[in-house]
């Protein structure tokens, strides 16, 4: 009994460790590459069905740098449209915007918050043409889900963008 106890508390620590190391999880983040994202087709009301390729030095941080790169796209420059679907307009006006709000848009992509926003439409891991080899590591293409009015959204309750509703 005494020892299943401190199995428990043993089990109970190890788990806090690994949340905690979890919830620190840190992304890297800059504005000085293009992002190389696609609109696909036409997705589900307030959102962009969207193809992002990231490149980074393993494939799960590349996948991760897609998913970001397809939410600092609607963001910062918007996304081409196709014969498909339409082009998705950026919610900003780009670089200057960032500029004036650095912190927030620094915190928003490099702890996490960007994957509220995103979600990945793959039913597997990435192969073939998907995930290739280069010189900065893996380049990874996957398809994403991006909750573009959801995105907008928060961009106004923090007063970096004005509501569609003060514009008209």
């Amino acid at each position: 009994l005494r020892s299943m106890k401190k199995v428990a508390v043993f089990l109970m620590l190890m788990t806090m460790c690994f949340l905690s190391v979890q919830a620190k999880k840190k992304y890297h983040f800059d504005m000085k590459h293009n992002y190389e994202v696609q609109i696909v087709r036409v997705a589900q009301q307030g959102t962009k069905f969207i193809k992002a390729w990231g490149v980074a030095s393993s494939p799960d941080k590349a996948i991760d740098q897609a998913m970001q790169d397809a939410v600092a796209a609607c963001i910062f420059t918007g996304i081409e449209g196709n014969e498909i679907a339409g082009k998705v307009p950026a919610l900003t006006s780009g670089k200057v915007v960032y500029e004036q709000h650095k912190q927030f848009f620094d915190d928003f992509f490099k702890k996490g918050e960007f994957l509220q926003y995103v979600k990945n439409a793959n039913s597997g891991y990435p192969t073939g043409e998907n995930n290739i080899k280069t010189s900065k590591g893996r380049k990874v293409g996957i398809y994403v889900i991006v909750m573009y009015d959801n995105l907008r959204k928060r961009l106004e309750e923090a007063m970096i963008i004005k509501k569609l509703d003060d514009i008209l």
